[in-house]
């Protein structure tokens, strides 16, 4: 059975299961720092006595009470206050007892919402809180919670741990014990420059190909059956999802376009109107060059005025750089149509029908239907177009329309290079975008202006399977060599999502402001989508559904924290307004964050 809502906790199989990896864990972890006894043998204790093992309660008793949570307060309060901006509202910020700004979030948005898991230096505050816990403040919380019966160790670490205040009690004065000792004075400063200086590292799977082995049985010479290594030919191992499930099968369309006469005469066939094109076939009987027909349309502008101004011909979209494909999906009427309410909308879903015929007939019963789509396009609508179809044809029998076809314009590939395969087309599936490449013109007179091409999955893999290390410029060449990017360009540095990218400021090729540095996220063609490098999630976002339920335009009238729309939590642009792509470098960071390489451009 499906839940309704996806739960706010752990369910009880969940937990069992996090119990049992942190025990496991335990003895894995202890076998890194178990020590040697004066005799010399080693610890046989199961956890060793210098693994210290803590829970959440004791980890947030320690952050409030060392000041960690008004770090965190600080660290992200720029992004509430620019939502304050976008909104024109104060909603997202408040003031505490102290009277310093801190984050807040609007009731209507409140659910589900986290201010600790906005960002990925969470994990870095909690380890440095980590690592000045001692196994005194362990004992002592976990004391204190189970009301041990050995009172005088207790007191011993209130003393050596915690701060007493003076109280007086019932005319009594007594000392109190309150908040825990900082692990030293300047320690909450010392933390909120160590998490701001932090660069987040994404860890990256771009293995494309590999080589494999391959074994296989057969019987040897002796009769026995035997496991061999396969040595003929070459085993590849494709890493990534070739393309998408659904096959595209290319189609020709029939199109019109508006042309001059001079370009009409030339292909008399194609010409829409009837009456010019047995015109021009008259005039071409009798003779005539194709100067000689356009000198007499011109002379006789009075009688042709109205078929020679705009001249729509046909054409074929095979015949243009354009490629068009249909999928063998065929849709039902009802379910094509669904949602549609305007009437741009209608057009646009009725002109990517294959069938031309099909196209006439719904736009004739729109037309019927006062042009209103959602009269026309319900069950009941189809229905009463069906029984008049012989009239919306133009008095011409055509079947009843139940199911139509549908193409699109794209960029696909086709699955294989001979028989069936070189005429069933895929197109790449999501995530397999890997590299980006970016270029520089090398003319003067474009200033260094960019280019960028984003590398279908497809083409990597061919390169990469026959130029192995030095596919990238052998793949530079081949983009070149088919005019996807100008010869007269040289390529800058290939990007792939999760790459860390810095936007300097005044051309300084080293690392200064470090909420500067983005994360790309993802690319299509020539278009790059980044966020910045340490937002593990948006604050605010249509595309979350419980602040979707919420949403209310007059209050929040943007759709989302970073982008806009469809777009979620990526953007082209910085949150200071820079197209990223434009003037980004590449920075490349080992797993601690360290900077090991700045790509500098010159």
């Amino acid at each position: 059975m499906l839940l309704d809502d996806i739960p706010d906790k752990f369910i009880e199989r969940q937990l069992n299961d996090s119990r049992y990896i942190s025990k496991y864990i335990k003895g894995i972890l202890s076998n890194i720092v178990r020590e040697k006894d004066d005799n010399g043998n080693w610890e046989q204790e199961a956890v060793s006595k210098n693994l210290i093992s803590c829970n959440g309660n004791i980890t947030d008793r320690l952050k409030k009470d060392w000041g960690m949570n008004d770090v965190w307060n600080r660290i992200i309060i720029s992004r509430f206050q620019r939502l304050n901006k976008l909104t024109n509202t104060s909603n997202f910020t408040t003031f505490n007892t102290s009277g310093e700004e801190i984050p807040a979030m609007p009731l209507a948005l409140l659910k589900g919402f986290n201010k600790k898991r906005i960002d990925h230096r969470h994990h870095a505050m909690d380890a440095i809180v980590i690592a000045c816990t001692t196994r005194d403040h362990v004992n002592l919380l976990n004391n204190e919670a189970a009301m041990s019966e050995h009172k005088e160790n207790r007191y011993a670490l209130l003393h050596k741990l915690r701060r007493y205040e003076e109280v007086v009690i019932n005319g009594e004065k007594r000392k109190v014990p309150k908040e825990f000792l900082l692990p030293w004075d300047s320690f909450a400063r010392d933390a909120q420059i160590s998490l701001e200086n932090i660069i987040v590292s994404f860890k990256q799977n771009l293995r494309v190909i590999n080589k494999t082995v391959n074994n296989y049985q057969h019987f040897n010479t002796e009769g026995k059956k035997v496991t061999v290594k396969q040595t003929k030919g070459e085993s590849w191992a494709i890493r990534k999802s070739l393309h998408k499930d659904t096959g595209w099968g290319e189609v020709n369309l029939r199109m019109k376009k508006e042309v001059s006469l001079k370009e009409a005469i030339k292909q008399p066939q194609r010409i829409v109107e009837k009456d010019l094109k047995q015109k021009i076939y008259e005039l071409k009987a009798e003779g005539k060059d194709d100067k000689a027909i356009v000198k007499y349309f011109n002379e006789n502008s009075d009688v042709w005025a109205e078929a020679t101004k705009k001249i729509w011909i046909y054409y074929f979209t095979r015949e243009t750089k354009d490629h068009y494909y249909a999928t063998r999906f065929i849709s039902d009427l009802v379910s094509y149509f669904a949602g549609v309410t305007q009437y741009e909308k209608a057009i646009d879903k009725i002109e990517h029908i294959t069938d031309t015929g099909i196209r006439k007939i719904l736009k004739a019963h729109l037309e019927a239907n006062d042009n209103n789509p959602v009269m026309a396009f319900c069950a009941d609508g189809f229905e009463k177009m069906n029984a008049n179809i012989v009239a919306l044809n133009n008095g011409k029998a055509h079947k009843p329309i139940y199911k139509v076809r549908r193409f699109e314009k794209a960029d696909k590939y086709p699955i294989g290079q001979t028989g069936s395969k070189s005429k069933k087309f895929v197109e790449a599936d999501k995530g397999t975008n890997l590299f980006f490449f970016v270029y520089e013109s090398t003319k003067e007179s474009d200033n260094k202006k960019r280019s960028f091409v984003t590398v279908p999955l497809n083409l990597v893999i061919d390169c990469q399977k026959k130029y192995k290390k030095n596919w990238q410029q052998e793949l530079d060449k081949h983009l070149k060599n088919n005019g996807e990017v100008s010869a007269e360009t040289k390529l800058l540095f290939v990007l792939s999502p999760g790459d860390l990218v810095y936007l300097p400021k005044n051309g300084e090729n080293f690392v200064e402001d470090r909420t500067r540095i983005y994360k790309l996220v993802d690319t299509s063609g020539s278009i790059a989508n980044f966020i910045p490098a340490v937002s593990a999630q948006v604050i605010f976002s249509m595309n979350k559904t419980e602040q979707k339920k919420r949403y209310n335009k007059e209050l929040y009238p943007i759709q989302d924290e970073y982008g806009v729309g469809s777009q979620g939590s990526k953007n082209q642009k910085a949150i200071t307004g820079e197209m990223i792509k434009e003037i980004c470098i590449p920075i490349n960071v080992d797993r601690l964050g360290n900077i090991i390489e700045i790509k500098r451009t010159k």
